[in-house]
């Protein structure tokens, strides 16, 4: 019987496969249990076989509710399930195929343990801070399995940056050179061909390998062969090892001096307290030479894919104001040559200032001029058009003219800081100053040659690769010496203080200094003491022979003394200890509150908090009248954390307008000198002034009554909080001269 037209196909379950007709077949080997024997309904009628051409009945609709009892239906169409949520591996990272070597493992952990017991051992840095650097170099490098000669210049850089700590003891210079070696490892490690990529680099986006680089190292945990042995067998067999070092160790330290004093030295004493933060160190640095070593093997990619496209500017666009800075720039450096070939008669008509003066004056603003030019020049190249020769040589000669008149700038601002120095001296920031002025030329130079070529692909490494150099340029003139030499050749005052606080790397100028200086500088014993083996460096070892042949300094010889070139002035302890009760004796010191001060000055890197008395700077004297200083004075010195020193000095006028007027006359001595900055003040109990003298130090002066209080701070806060503690002082120097009288 044929089918009739138009009546539906018969349809399978898309579930089972079967016909609707079809009845599904339960397995044999389950059987059902009694229980449910006894409630299972029964099961439908067998259906009859359709015969061909009969109509096909419809399903019957599924009702919302059905009758307990009733037999559950299978949905006739059932949705597919939603496929499993899934996080891609990173394909900047993921290198499924590389597996890290037993012997790569276990080289990272003892780089991450040595670092954590050599690099910083205590009382200064030196050469155990060189050799883990080199190794967070060489180790990934070596174990990397790839062609290491391309990235070869660049670990030698990197690791001469690091060497710079066993030479130097400048810890400055250590730092600085410090922190460029960290920043560009990663970069050697896995070299980047553009701006992009070198930034991500040098920006620490290594740190998103950490995940994949301990994945790395568990593959080749769990590979084993006859030349790989187990983790476990390694971990065995290092233990034995120590445990043979220890045993046989200690016995021979105990069986000789020597020995035992070698032993002592190569280990640290180590509290509870130094022995977790040194764990943790550790555990710090396992992850990251994990991620340099990974970084190494896999050499990630932080490049774009080929170059986007990006919006450019018109010739007009660019012509016009790249012209009009063009034209500016022309105009100031031919003001500045009018000066300069002036000289200082030039200065004195026009501005009413010394040389060093309008030198200072302008110094930081030429500084900032050249560092936006640099920035402009970088975003002008990449906005201008290149699509024509004309448009190609307008962007050569407007960017090379910008580029050779920043480079005077530059020379400009150079030449205004040699001035200041050959009036006021040579310090450290100045000479970092100098180091910066010199890398900003070498950039420019650079530049010239990307616009004139107008490709700059080799510009980012360069870029780097000259600022590496210039701070192995700084280290390698040994910038502490050079100051105390210079400073001590240049016919001006020395500043005793500052060069007290160089590094043990101007120790040898100093010992050219007469007897009495170098006595002062070297005798105090700070370079006699042995240091741990890790902490050497040649600039203390040089330091140590330098100091030999200093004496003992004479007790005068303290930080408030060593801030002027005269002699100290003689101190009678006995004056006047008629009336040990009475303000005007050394007692009174002892009164102060200094906990404000305290808090102020805070605590140095070596963990030095509170004030403690400088006994020789603490006594009373009378003075000569003729002098204008008073009658008598008392002083209180005090070291403070540091380099910091607080100095109170009470003097006593015939009378209170006397005061005003000697206060009056410190304050005109002040304004005439160009390294003072001076501010008046006045109320209805006090007249005076502060002084600010080259942003590192504090002078405050007030007239109360008879008494003139001056409270200097050296080496502190010049800011209104240290005013306020300043203020205060000389408060409580007034109530206790009422007190005690």
């Amino acid at each position: 019987m044929s089918e009739p037209e138009g009546a539906p196909a018969p349809q399978e379950d898309p579930a089972s496969g079967d016909s609707p007709a079809a009845a599904p077949e339960a397995p044999a080997e389950t059987p059902t249990p009694p229980q449910e024997q006894a409630e299972a309904p029964a099961p439908p009628p067998q259906a009859a076989p359709v015969q061909q051409g009969a109509p096909v009945p419809a399903p019957p609709p599924q009702m919302p509710h059905q009758h307990r009892g009733a037999p559950y239906q299978q949905p006739y169409y059932a949705a597919p399930p939603p496929p499993p949520r899934m996080i891609l591996p990173n394909p900047r990272w993921h290198r499924p195929h590389l597996s890290a070597s037993q012997a790569t493992v276990i080289l990272v952990f003892a780089v991450a343990l040595f670092g954590a017991w050599a690099a910083f051992p205590g009382g200064g840095v030196g050469i155990g801070l060189a050799l883990n650097g080199i190794a967070l170099v060489a180790v990934p490098l070596l174990t990397s399995g790839g062609d290491i000669v391309p990235r070869l210049p660049g670990a030698v850089l990197v690791a001469l940056l690091w060497a710079v700590a066993a030479v130097r003891d400048a810890g400055w210079v250590v730092a600085l050179c410090a922190l460029a070696a960290f920043a560009l490892t990663p970069l050697v490690l896995a070299p980047q061909r553009r701006i992009g990529g070198t930034a991500l680099a040098v920006c620490m986006a290594w740190l998103e390998g950490i995940a994949e680089s301990f994945k790395w190292a568990r593959r080749g945990a769990t590979e084993r062969d006859s030349r790989n042995p187990g983790t476990v067998r390694v971990a065995w067999t290092a233990g034995i090892t120590v445990a043979l070092l220890l045993v046989f160790g200690g016995l021979f330290a105990a069986a000789d001096s020597t020995f035992a004093d070698l032993v002592a030295r190569l280990l640290p004493d180590l509290n509870p307290v130094e022995v977790f933060l040194r764990l943790l160190l550790a555990a710090i640095l396992v992850p990251l030479v994990l991620v340099w070593a990974y970084t190494a093997a896999a050499r990630p990619r932080w490049d774009a894919e080929g170059e986007s496209e990006h919006r450019t500017v018109s010739r007009f666009e660019l012509a016009i104001p790249l012209g009009a800075l063009n034209l500016l720039f022309a105009a100031f450096i031919a003001v500045q040559l009018r000066v300069y070939f002036g000289g200082e008669a030039y200065v004195m008509d026009t501005a009413g200032l010394t040389f060093a003066e309008y030198a200072r004056h302008g110094f930081w603003q030429l500084s900032v001029v050249a560092v936006l030019s640099l920035a402009l020049i970088a975003l002008a190249a990449w906005l201008a058009p290149k699509r024509s020769k004309a448009d190609r040589w307008t962007v050569r000669v407007l960017l090379g003219l910008l580029a050779l008149m920043s480079m005077a700038v530059v020379a400009s601002a150079t030449y205004r800081m040699y001035t200041y120095t050959e009036t006021y001296g040579l310090t450290r920031l100045r000479i970092w100053i100098f180091t910066v002025e010199f890398w900003l030329a070498v950039l420019f130079a650079m530049v010239l040659v990307g616009c004139w070529k107008l490709r700059a692909a080799w510009l980012p490494r360069a870029v780097l690769a000259s600022g590496a150099v210039a701070l192995l340029g700084l280290a390698a003139v040994n910038p502490d010496a050079l100051i105390a030499r210079y400073n001590i050749d240049h016919d001006h005052e020395l500043d005793m203080s500052y060069l007290d606080g160089l590094s043990a790397d101007a120790a040898p100028e100093l010992a050219g200094l007469d007897e009495e200086d170098r006595d002062c500088l070297l005798g105090s014993g700070e370079f006699e003491g042995d240091r741990d083996v890790m902490a050497w460096n040649w600039g203390y070892q040089r330091a140590v022979e330098a100091a030999k042949d200093a004496d003992e300094p004479e007790p005068f010889c303290t930080s408030e003394y060593r801030g002027t070139a005269t002699e100290a002035p003689e101190i009678d302890m006995t004056q006047p200890n008629a009336d040990p009760d009475g303000f005007w004796h050394w007692d009174t010191c002892a009164e102060y509150g200094l906990n404000e001060a305290t808090g102020l000055f805070g605590t140095s890197a070596t963990g030095d908090r509170g004030l403690v008395p400088d006994d020789p700077s603490q006594y009373a004297e009378d003075l000569d009248p003729a002098a204008g200083e008073g009658d008598r004075v008392l002083h209180c010195g005090y070291y403070g954390p540091g380099s910091k020193y607080l100095m109170i000095e009470t003097y006593r006028w015939p009378a209170a307008a006397d005061a005003v007027g000697g206060v009056q006359a410190m304050q005109a001595e002040r304004e005439a000198d160009p390294l003072y900055e001076v501010a008046p003040f006045e109320s209805e109990t006090s007249a005076g002034f502060t002084t600010v003298i080259g942003g590192e130090s504090l002078e405050y002066a007030t007239a109360l009554d008879e008494l003139v209080i001056v409270v200097s701070m050296s080496a502190a806060p010049v800011d209104d909080a240290a005013k306020e503690v300043a203020a205060d002082l000389a408060y409580q120097s007034w109530e206790l001269y009422l007190e005690r009288g």
